[in-house]
């Protein structure tokens, strides 16, 4: 029994220290300003393998092919035998690029009025939004043929913390725009997370530096010129990426933007048509839903939708309530959403409001897994002698009563 305490501790000890040493290494390979980052030197994907329409090809004869261009770039696992570093794909127009870009089809992007990547607007907090409008009309802008657009409101100060692709590469590399091509990628390497190749456009994709871990630089000679190959490892990449499988994302920015043409900008986190027949609901849990910025901002929120005023009403009022009733997925969204007091024509209101901004409830848990949660309600608010509702006061959660057990 000793001895398999011994090796217990020993075991916990070693990954203590392996804890400790990743974390040591992630704290100086992060940039603290440009200089810790800024390339002295360039290289060339020495003991880099290139594929060319499928084919391999030697890095020299890149210059018999001037409509050449990058499709992905990864390392390969490293092994005893491994012959090369790494794999660049490049494709010319006749060829199909490899991979396609996962998001090229999507619409034109923008918060608060300015124009972003699929990237950016997948890594925004879906519970700041305070609208979200969308265009069906194709839109044509700086080349790019959009089909439609969708303009996103948000509270949230999205470009106080970022910077563009131009600016990052600017700041810690120098290099003219002209002449590069940016891979954004995360720090773990494999197929499906190899990151994207930019090569224009660089203003709409946005990057936290405090996230940035690496900034590398190779240079490539195509037939036109000498192009440089710009390395930008991000611990933040993958949660702005969004695929079906295999990248993690934030659970909101997937109910809203999987397929971005088909959610309701009135109710971008609302599931209507979701089938709970046959399915466990609870109405208590160890870990209940609730709005994820607190019930003050919530309660605001609700109230900006109805064109209530900011400032509590001088004049009388007296309080009135509505208790309605939701069910909360494993992903935070809702369904069922109804009113289960005597109806009164202002509840259409509230029901449209929590609808808008059904993207602020955090999933239901026990044990660690996420539950299908009933979330009752209900909120309580002030109005005048004619019935219009001047503020939203409070909210309260209800139970059902336990039933006796025979």
């Amino acid at each position: 029994m000793i001895t398999a305490y011994m090796k217990y501790y020993q075991i916990l000890l070693l990954m203590l220290v392996g804890s400790f040493t990743a974390r040591s290494q992630q704290l100086t390979t992060s940039p603290l300003d440009s200089t810790l980052l800024y390339p002295k030197q360039y290289g060339t994907f020495e003991n880099y393998e290139f594929i060319l329409n499928g084919a391999r090809i030697e890095k020299e004869e890149l210059l018999k092919y001037p409509e050449a261009k990058f499709g992905r770039v990864f390392d390969y696992i490293q092994g005893p035998k491994r012959k090369y570093q790494g794999v660049l794909y490049l494709h010319t127009p006749w060829y199909p690029p490899s991979p396609a870009d996962h998001h090229a089809d999507d619409p034109a992007y923008f918060i608060n009025n300015i124009q972003v990547s699929p990237y950016a607007i997948r890594s925004t907090l879906v519970e700041e939004y305070t609208a979200i409008r969308r265009s069906e009309q194709d839109t044509l802008i700086d080349g790019i043929v959009y089909q439609g657009s969708i303009h996103v409101d948000t509270d949230e100060d999205f470009f106080a913390n970022r910077m563009t692709i131009s600016e990052i590469v600017k700041k810690y590399t120098g290099l003219p725009l002209e002449n590069v091509i940016v891979h954004w990628r995360d720090r773990y390497w494999d197929p499906l997370n190899s990151g994207i190749i930019i090569q224009d456009h660089f203003p709409l994709y946005y990057i936290n530096p405090k996230g940035l871990l690496e900034v590398k630089v190779d240079r490539v000679r195509f037939a036109d010129g000498e192009r440089y190959f710009v390395h930008l490892v991000d611990q933040g990449y993958r949660y702005n990426n969004l695929t079906e499988k295999g990248w993690e994302t934030p659970q909101k920015n997937f109910v809203v933007f999987f397929k971005p043409r088909e959610f309701d900008p009135k109710a971008p986190c609302y599931i209507a048509d979701f089938d709970i027949a046959g399915k466990d609901i609870r109405s208590r849990a160890q870990g209940e839903p609730e709005p994820s910025l607190g019930e003050a901002a919530y309660l605001k929120k609700l109230s900006a939708h109805m064109g209530l005023p900011a400032d509590q009403p001088q004049a009388e009022t007296t309080r009135d309530s509505i208790l309605v009733q939701f069910i909360v997925l494993h992903n935070g969204a809702i369904t069922g959403l109804e009113s289960i007091s005597p109806q009164k024509p202002v509840h259409a209101k509230f029901l449209q409001a929590i609808k808008q901004h059904s993207c602020v409830w955090t999933a239901a848990w026990e044990n660690r897994k996420t539950l299908l949660f009933r979330r009752k309600m209900v909120i309580f608010y002030g109005k005048d002698k004619k019935g219009n509702i001047r503020s939203l006061d409070r909210l309260e959660y209800r139970y059902d009563a336990l039933q006796p057990t025979s």
